[in-house]
């Protein structure tokens, strides 16, 4: 067999370390065997049918898997593989074969240096980056290059017209291209050259090896019936593409792909040996039916789970930074309290008078910078814990007049300091379930934003009533600075803050917003510059 990938070389790269001269001729000696072997067996299955060459050339994955494994130093397997056969089983002559088999050698070898340099560090198939370059580099340049090679042969010792090169060109790059797809991939991942993401969890085997096979044998007898008329729908095989994406994300890539190459292969031979709904009444090319499977099913399979992969480790790295955030949050807790509470001492003069007035200032100075620092603290807490899902709400039925009272107390010596005017508007009676914790939380977050931007002698208003369709609408209503659309949403964005006079942290109106989405409900804001601020938190109805 093959030497295996150093593991620090792995996926792409050339694993040269530790390998001497005969393992290397041992490998080459290898790549030439396979590459026969596969392309002695397709071209045999093919000609029984009239086909010849083959209208899908296997031996092309063995290439791609060895250009990715060696480089250049398996290039003289690939090319000694496709000499033999295309001089003894196609009985090509002599300089057409060398050019043949060089143009076989040169394709896969440049299109796995090429991915090398653009591989992504976590792996080809890990993300769709990977599988563009993959497609571009291996099912693309590959193929371009020996079907250019392969035409140039065969115009050489024959008096091909440009119809003909065209026509010969496309369908050689067509046979390789569908080859590639058949197997390399599988191949890659079965032999650990390319791997896959990291499995989020322990999947029972027996449960997936029986849907595994469940897909195989439906697929298998899809394609082993009769054509009769009417029989099976042309266009039924496609649907083949929900079953192995459901077993690409929730068994494995590797299994996902085996199913592919297991269908290619079904679906073509089946197809030339006059079997299966390809061949139906009425469909002029079956083959091209074929190739379009094989390359829907391929780059689906490809495509689905290299996203899934991107979206769980940006999940997964947005819940370890939450965590890292709000650990050291965590950590700051207690030398900020200490800070404070020994500059509020130094404030009331507790043990004596300051000597220096300019001592007096730098603690209120302390004083000032602690509790902000400490808002900014606690503000990253509450949105990482909300972020980590790790808040946990307690629904319950509160009456609005204690909670929002209790709030417009708890800001009106905000107000009061500012000469902004405070007033409430409520349906007498109105009952809310929330969490009240969280509740006064936005409440207090939204009242106190409102009184920031509202300069001296303006209003704001907490206004609660019941909707129609029995959710709870409480709006806060301000004649401050206002906003335009490009500020609402950088209001809504943790540390946005639109005024620079307003003070605060940023983090109360995207607080507010996440506990309101917490409860089922929404936060929405209405706002002009100059003319003030609505801000609108819908919370779901709920039966008593």
């Amino acid at each position: 067999m093959l030497p295996p990938p150093s593991p620090a070389r792995r996926g792409g790269r050339t694993a040269q370390a530790g390998f001497g001269p005969a393992h290397w001729l041992g490998a080459n000696l290898l790549a030439a065997a396979g590459y026969c072997v596969l392309g002695l067996a397709v071209s045999q299955f093919f000609a029984v049918y009239g086909l010849f060459p083959a209208p899908i050339w296997l031996p092309a994955s063995v290439a791609v898997v060895a250009a990715t494994l060696g480089g250049v130093r398996l290039a003289p397997g690939i090319f000694l593989g496709s000499f033999i056969v295309n001089f003894f089983v196609f009985s090509a002559s002599v300089p057409a074969t060398l050019v043949i088999s060089l143009g076989n050698a040169l394709g896969p070898v440049a299109g796995a240096a090429l991915l090398a340099r653009f591989r992504p560090i976590r792996g080809t198939f890990t993300r769709f980056s990977g599988v563009v370059a993959f497609i571009l580099c291996n099912v693309v340049l590959h193929p371009a290059i020996t079907a250019s090679t392969g035409t140039l042969a065969l115009a050489m010792a024959n008096d091909f017209g440009p119809s003909q090169i065209y026509s010969t060109w496309v369908q050689w790059w067509l046979c390789d291209s569908g080859g590639t797809l058949c197997f390399a991939p599988a191949l890659l991942l079965l032999l650990g050259i390319e791997h896959e993401a990291a499995d989020d969890g322990p999947r029972p085997f027996g449960r997936n090896l029986a849907i595994w096979i469940a897909v195989a044998v439906g697929a298998i007898a899809l394609f082993a019936t009769l054509p009769l008329p009417g029989a099976i729908p042309w266009g039924l095989p496609f649907l083949l593409v929900i079953p192995l994406s459901w077993v690409a994300l929730r068994i494995s890539l590797r299994a996902a792909y085996s199913l592919v190459s297991l269908v290619a292969i079904v679906a073509a031979g089946a197809t030339v040996a006059g079997f299966g709904p390809f061949q139906g009444p009425g469909i002029g090319n079956p083959l091209q039916l074929v190739g379009v499977l094989i390359v829907l099913l391929a780059l689906t399979v490809l495509t689905i789970v290299s996203l899934v992969s991107e979206l769980r480790e940006a999940e997964a790295a947005s819940r370890a930074k939450s965590m890292l955030v709000a650990a050291a949050s965590h950590d700051l807790r207690t030398p900020l309290n200490a800070m404070i509470g020994f500059s509020e001492m130094m404030r009331s003069e507790t043990w004596g008078p300051i000597g220096n007035p300019r001592y007096r200032k730098y603690v209120e100075h302390i004083h000032e910078s602690g509790l902000l620092l400490a808002e900014i603290v606690n503000g990253v807490l509450d949105l990482s814990k909300i972020e980590a899902g790790r808040r946990e709400l307690t629904i319950r039925r509160l009456e609005w007049v204690h909670v929002g009272e209790a709030c417009m107390r708890l800001v009106s010596p905000q107000a009061l300091q500012k000469g902004v005017i405070l007033s409430t508007r409520a349906v007498p009676g109105l009952v809310v379930h929330a969490d009240e914790l969280a509740l006064r939380q936005i409440l207090i977050n939204l009242l106190s934003n409102a009184v920031k931007f509202t300069p001296a002698g303006g209003h704001v208003v907490l206004h609660a009533a019941t909707a129609e369709d029995g959710c709870v609408d409480i709006e806060v209503v301000d004649d401050g600075i206002g906003m335009d659309e490009a500020g609402i949403a950088k209001a809504l964005e943790p540390f946005g803050q639109v005024g620079r006079d307003g003070g605060g942290t940023g983090l109360g109106l995207p607080i507010a917003a996440r506990l309101a989405a917490l409860h089922g409900g929404a936060l929405s804001i209405t706002s002009e510059p100059g003319r003030g601020t609505t801000v609108r938190v819908t919370l779901p109805a709920h039966g008593d």
